[in-house]
């Protein structure tokens, strides 16, 4: 999906009021020891290193990201890591913006038809920012064992099928969370890889560039 520039609330002037990975982290309230960890551990191989080197060194490729996050938020602190070592490694600036203090940004990246304020997102811009492309919250393979794995818990809890956590009842719904991101956080070094080889293809079809792994 292209974001119409005539209508975005990105400019470059607004990109600049974002914060630095540092900033962000440093004023975090929760999960400051989960952004260190899966910084530590990083998940780029010397040949996503290249690619993402290479995509920034085109003449409208990537040289800004712009991030939507919240740090209480799983799929932040296990994704957003990743997109600071990117921007380490090949010179893109990266802002992060707080989702909740930033609701027009988020306004034009929702998901899911429109309904969901989905995070994290990572918005890549030319250096003029201009959209490029963009990843929102998680990798195809990781949605889908998300989803199987809830299915599992839910049968395991006896909760029906089509419960959701907001339709759970809260004498299970901390059950139901405890059980889940216990299940799901092995998967997160996969998970972190999925996201790099996602986040490869979509600005190698936006960028009209080979992506050989």
């Amino acid at each position: 999906m292209n974001v119409p520039q005539a209508t975005t609330v990105v400019t470059p002037a607004r990109f600049e009021q974002g914060l630095t990975y540092a900033d962000f982290v440093a004023q975090a309230a929760v999960n400051r020891d989960k952004f260190e960890l899966y910084y530590n551990e990083s998940a780029l191989s010397a040949n996503d290193i290249s690619f993402f080197k290479k995509a920034a060194a085109l003449p409208n490729g990537p040289a800004r990201i712009l991030a939507l996050a919240e740090a209480w938020c799983g799929d932040v602190y296990r994704e957003l890591p990743t997109i600071a070592r990117i921007a380490e490694t090949t010179g893109m600036e990266l802002r992060v913006f707080p989702r909740d203090e930033n609701a027009d940004i988020m306004d034009e990246f929702l998901s899911n038809d429109g309904k969901s304020r989905a995070i994290p997102v990572f918005v890549f811009y030319t250096k003029e920012t201009r959209y490029i492309a963009q990843f929102t919250e998680r990798s195809a393979g990781a949605h889908a064992e998300l989803a199987a794995i809830s299915n599992q818990v839910k049968s395991q809890l006896n909760l029906p099928p089509t419960a959701t956590f907001a339709t759970i009842p809260e004498s299970e719904r901390q059950t139901f969370l405890r059980e889940v991101i216990k299940r799901i956080t092995p998967r997160f070094p996969e998970w972190r890889k999925e996201s790099v080889r996602e986040m490869r293809s979509l600005l190698s079809t936006a960028l009209k560039m080979p992506n050989h792994e």
